[in-house]
């Protein structure tokens, strides 16, 4: 079997005014969150569409695991393949049941199974499925019918899920939040998903794997991290946003570091999320605290595992909520601040959240990472004597 989830191998494509793709490679592997960003007109949906074949190559082959979907029949390979789009397409007759679990119907699932699947989706996407299940879309808020349509991808069960533009007709707490969730979400259901997006923000915060195109070719490929510290021209800082390509000054050999190079990435969780889904991030991370934020990425709390292991885990609807246990959160600091102010605050606080000028969470600094990063500056001192 191979070990990537979709190939494009000289794909091409031309709609007549000459051609959208040219001779195109790509290899995505799996479990990976891809996201395709670009010019208008690039081929980022004409690649998306060409997955699940609502698009057909002019030439070239597409493999999905291994099997060339040209060679699949396009109804059973597009219920294989989750699909969510901006405009959601919930079917207003059904009730949320019946929509998340339409594909699995059709496909012959068991009315018993396809009422458990259903009730595992909606608690998987922060849904009670005792509220929403006998509702219909009308009934729920943007975001909410959208975490209905990521449900409906995810109920067959597909290795590859599509996301054309999901995202960008909710609002901005709403698409903060479903951002955070998708990455989430990822971590625990480890699918394959492509998803296209205008957003560079959203493109840089969500991906594992970022692909940046123009006219139909691969300008830069690589994890976000990859494309800002080494742009491969000026197109990619162009259109990354010249302003996220400050240069990064490197503390001399005898100078104290900057709270950047102190700064580790956040362990952090929604204050929406269950107390049981708190315990297993701690367990995974093997941290002893974890930051609770809110829709807008602001502190609002903190749990350890002293609050966590004490509590019964239940609420009236049956299981609590990771802000129904937090503890107010320390004082943070911000990454201009002095360092003399971190030194005072970590004596009496374990963990300092760091965060930009609107108070949303940049990273954290612990105990731990500081006395790291001041044994790296020793080195680098003998280093330089």
């Amino acid at each position: 079997m191979s070990r990537f989830a979709l190939e494009f191998k000289q794909v091409s494509k031309d709609y007549g005014a000459g051609p959208v793709l040219e001779n195109f490679n790509l290899t995505i592997e799996k479990e990976r969150l891809v996201t395709l960003i670009g010019p208008s007109g690039c081929g980022k949906t004409t690649l998306l569409k060409m997955i699940n074949r609502l698009i057909e190559p002019d030439q070239g082959q597409i493999l999905w695991e291994g099997n060339e979907i040209s060679k699949l029949d396009p109804v059973e390979l597009r219920r294989s393949i989750g699909y969510v789009i901006q405009q959601i397409g919930l079917f207003p007759h059904m009730t949320i049941e019946e929509n998340i679990s339409i594909v699995p119907r059709l496909k012959g699932e068991s009315k018993q199974k396809l009422v458990s699947r259903t009730e595992e989706l909606l608690e998987l996407i922060g849904l009670d499925p005792a509220k929403f299940r006998k509702r219909y879309p009308h009934e729920l808020s943007g975001g909410q019918q959208q975490r209905i349509g990521v449900a409906r991808a995810l109920a067959a069960n597909p290795s590859v899920i599509l996301m054309d533009e999901p995202f960008s007709a909710l609002d901005p707490i709403s698409r903060v939040q479903l951002q955070k969730e998708l990455i989430h979400l990822n971590r625990h259901v480890k699918k394959t998903i492509v998803f296209v997006t205008h957003d560079i923000d959203e493109a840089l915060k969500i991906a594992d794997d970022l692909i940046l195109l123009k006219n139909g070719q691969i300008v830069q490929a690589g994890s976000p991290e990859e494309l800002l510290k080494h742009p491969a021209d000026a197109f990619v800082r162009e259109f990354l946003g010249s302003e996220r390509f400050a240069p990064e000054v490197s503390p001399q050999p005898h100078s104290a570091p900057s709270l950047i190079h102190l700064m580790e990435a956040s362990g952090s969780i929604d204050s929406h999320r269950y107390v049981s889904e708190a315990l297993q991030q701690l367990h995974a991370s093997q941290a002893s605290e974890l930051l609770v934020t809110d829709a807008n990425n602001k502190v609002v709390g903190i749990v350890g595992r002293d609050e966590l292991g004490q509590r019964p885990g239940l609420s009236e609807s049956g299981r609590l909520k990771v802000a129904e246990v937090m503890r107010p959160p320390g004082p943070s600091v911000q990454d201009h601040s002095p360092i003399a102010k971190l030194l005072d605050l970590l004596q009496e606080y374990p963990i300092v959240p760091v965060v930009d000028d609107n108070e949303r969470l940049l990273g954290t600094i612990t105990r731990q990472s500081c006395i790291k990063a001041f044994e790296q500056l020793n080195e680098r001192k003998e280093t330089a004597v």
